[in-house]
């Protein structure tokens, strides 16, 4: 959320240069999809095409002049002259004992295979007095009491089910970064060294997190944080908008109108607009994130249902930390993320059904297009691709970001730091975090045997 007073770029020139790579980024997508088209059209290969000049008939090895002439006299069977050799009773044995050993064999893995998927419960496990009383059999001899006079207790329900649950169930139910967190490794080496440069300058007080899915390897410090969201809160309100458009509520051309009660001061060139004045719902979503406009962003919530309705539905999505308070542009703090909810968001934008494949792409398309580049993108080499959203107000400032390097492999970035007002250092900081880890992750190697799918 970059202050209007302090931009490098008026905003004539962020909007100049932001339709500039949009014009880029909507001819990417027209070849993409005409390279789609081509292969889908394509004939079908040589291989399985049937050839046009006439192909010479096989010989059956008997002429069709002697098959008729030696119709009439019929086939003696062929018979084989060597002579036929009776089982023995050891070969019987032996027979008989690999018969039962594969048998035993696939009757042990059936079994297992149908303890993991469907375990019986735990007899030792003890029930609890009110469902064993409740589930236990009456007495014959017992009086059963009037209903008026029975006593209604209260309900509970537990949330774990009795008796060990099997393996393939927790691994389904486990939320994917959690699970590659518990299963990876913390990169210790570089952890030290970045608290080393914090403890230098402590008026500084970063928190991130940084993972790899590809190699399980990851970088946490103080990323279960809390911390004033600035613009970075505009990713979870563009994934919201794109999972509207694939539920049909709303359409990309569909017009927002702004009003004045929506209209915001500092980032953005929408405020300059007449009120009244109408923009499509994806213009406004790319004004949102690539020049930060914040009149885009409080449309857009308005929209969506309000700041409420986003809350619960960021909470369905598995963030704890990601509220908004406030409508932009916020400059007291009081919406919020954490870096955690923020990677993990990254990671179901790119590897999981959050979106459909066309809003995914569109998304990040509009990621890619973010015209301040002045924190991540320091850290990355040229052909490297980052997807991402800044945020930046007097208290805080990060950026949170998707980076496909050339090795084939992605990891997701998420860095805010709480600094003095507008202190420049806590920009430095991240770009020298961003170089570090880039170079930590684009020399791994993924395992060959993982599998994160």
């Amino acid at each position: 959320m970059l202050q209007h007073s302090r931009q490098s770029l008026t905003s004539r020139q962020q909007r100049q240069l932001w339709q500039q790579r949009r014009r880029i980024h909507q001819t990417r997508r027209a070849m993409r999809k005409q390279l789609v088209q081509q292969t889908q059209h394509r004939a079908p290969s040589n291989r399985f095409r049937p050839s046009s000049s006439p192909q010479p008939k096989r010989s059956s090895g008997i002429s069709r002049k002697s098959t008729k002439r030696n119709s009439s006299v019929p086939k003696a069977p062929i018979r084989s002259t060597r002579p036929r050799k009776r089982p023995s009773s050891w070969g019987w044995f032996v027979y008989l004992t690999r018969l039962a050993i594969v048998g035993s064999g696939v009757a042990a893995i059936a079994g297992t295979v149908l303890t993991v998927l469907d375990p019986k419960p735990n007899s030792s496990v003890s029930r609890s007095p009110a469902v064993s009383s409740a589930l236990a059999p009456a007495p014959l001899n017992a009086e059963t009491p009037n209903n008026s006079e029975q006593s209604v207790q209260p309900k509970t329900f537990d949330t774990q089910p009795e008796g060990p649950q099997s393996l393939i169930f927790r691994w389904s139910q486990e939320p994917r970064m959690q699970r590659l967190v518990r299963e990876g490794q913390e990169l210790t080496t570089i952890k030290r060294q970045i608290q080393a440069w914090s403890a230098a300058q402590s008026e500084l007080k970063p928190a991130m997190f940084f993972l790899n899915p590809s190699t399980g390897e990851y970088l946490d410090i103080n990323g279960a944080k809390s911390i004033s969201a600035a613009s970075t809160i505009k990713i979870p309100v563009l994934l919201a908008f794109f999972e509207d458009v694939d539920a049909g509520i709303i359409d990309l051309d569909e017009p927002l109108v702004m009003r004045p009660d929506l209209v915001a001061s500092e980032a953005g060139s929408m405020q300059y607009e007449p009120v009244g004045t109408t923009f499509s719902a994806l213009d406004t979503a790319e004004y949102m994130i690539a020049i930060s406009d914040n009149t885009a962003t409080n449309m857009l919530i308005d929209r969506l249902g309000g700041a409420e309705k986003l809350n619960q539905r960021f909470k369905s999505w598995g963030l704890k930390h990601t509220t908004i308070r406030n409508p932009l542009p916020d400059l007291e703090g009081t919406n919020t993320i954490s870096p955690q909810d923020m990677a993990a968001l990254m990671l179901k934008l790119k590897d999981e059904d959050l979106l459909s494949s066309t809003s995914r792409e569109q998304a990040l398309d509009i990621l890619r297009q973010t015209v301040t580049n002045t924190l991540l993108p320091q850290g990355i080499e040229k052909d490297a691709d980052i997807a991402h959203k800044t945020g930046d107000i007097g208290s805080v400032v990060g950026d949170i970001g998707l980076i496909d390097m050339p090795n084939g492999q992605h990891y997701v970035a998420a860095i805010l730091v709480q600094r003095p007002h507008n202190d420049p250092r806590a920009q430095e900081l991240i770009r020298k975090i961003s170089k570090l880890t880039y170079k930590t992750f684009r020399k791994q190697v993924a395992p060959a045997t993982r599998s994160d799918n």
